[in-house]
C-alpha cells in the first residue's frame, strides 16, 4: 500500500468543501505561492508519514463520528503524493463519499502531465479546484475558493455546480485542545 506524508488532518471541517468533510493537507510543494496560508506545508519534509490503508479506518471513523460526507484533499500540492490520495479517492467513491482536491497545477497541465496516478486521482474526484493562489486576486466570492483566477471544475455530477457561491464569504475555523490550538479555512 502507498503512504502519505500529511501535514494536518481535520477530522470535521465545514470550511475546505462543501457539507462536512474531513480534510487532509499533505506535506510539500513546489509552486510557494506568495501569500499562501499554508506555507509551513510548502517545504519538503518527512512530517507525519501514514499508511492509506490504515488511513481507511481514520476516514471511517469521521464518518461515524461526524457524519462528514466527503473528504477534502490539499496541501502543500496533493498531485505530488497522487498514489496515495488516488488509493483514498477509490475508496471514498465506493463508500458514497464525495472527493474534492485543491492543487496548484491547471487542470490542462494535470491531463498533460500523463501521469497514471494523477489520471487515477481525477478520475475519482468529484470537485478540483486547480490554479496556483495569487495573493493579488483574493477572491471574495467564493466560499472555499483562494483567489479568482483558480478554477472549479465539477467532475461528476455529485454536486450541483454553483455551490461554490452558496455563502458569498469565507469562513474559518479553530479547534482548541489540551495541547494544540488548530486553525483552517481562510483567516481575512
Amino acid at each position: 500500500m502507498p503512504f502519505l506524508n500529511l501535514a494536518a488532518i481535520r477530522l470535521c471541517t465545514e470550511a475546505e468543501g462543501p457539507g462536512k468533510r474531513i480534510a487532509i493537507w499533505v506535506q510539500g510543494c513546489k509552486r510557494k505561492c506568495p501569500g499562501c496560508c499554508n506555507y509551513d506545508m510548502q517545504e519538503f519534509r518527512r512530517n507525519r508519514i501514514v499508511n492509506t490503508a490504515d488511513f481507511i479506518s481514520v476516514i471511517s471513523n469521521a464518518v461515524d463520528t461526524y457524519q462528514i460526507e466527503g473528504i477534502t484533499m490539499l496541501g502543500g500540492e496533493p498531485m505530488l503524493q497522487a498514489e496515495g490520495l488516488a488509493y483514498l479517492a477509490e475508496w471514498c467513491r465506493k463508500q458514497k463519499l464525495s472527493v474534492v482536491v485543491f492543487t496548484g497545477y491547471l487542470y490542462q497541465e494535470l491531463l498533460d502531465m500523463n501521469n497514471d496516478f494523477v489520471q487515477k486521482l481525477l478520475k475519482y474526484t468529484d470537485i478540483l479546484v486547480d490554479g496556483p493562489f495569487i495573493e493579488e486576486l483574493y477572491d471574495t466570492e467564493r466560499d472555499w475558493v483562494g483567489s479568482s483566477n483558480q478554477k472549479v471544475y465539477y467532475l461528476t455530477e455529485f454536486y450541483k455546480p454553483g455551490i461554490e457561491f452558496e455563502n458569498r464569504s469565507h469562513s474559518m475555523e479553530i479547534n482548541i485542545s489540551d495541547k494544540t490550538i488548530q486553525m483552517n479555512g481562510w483567516p481575512y
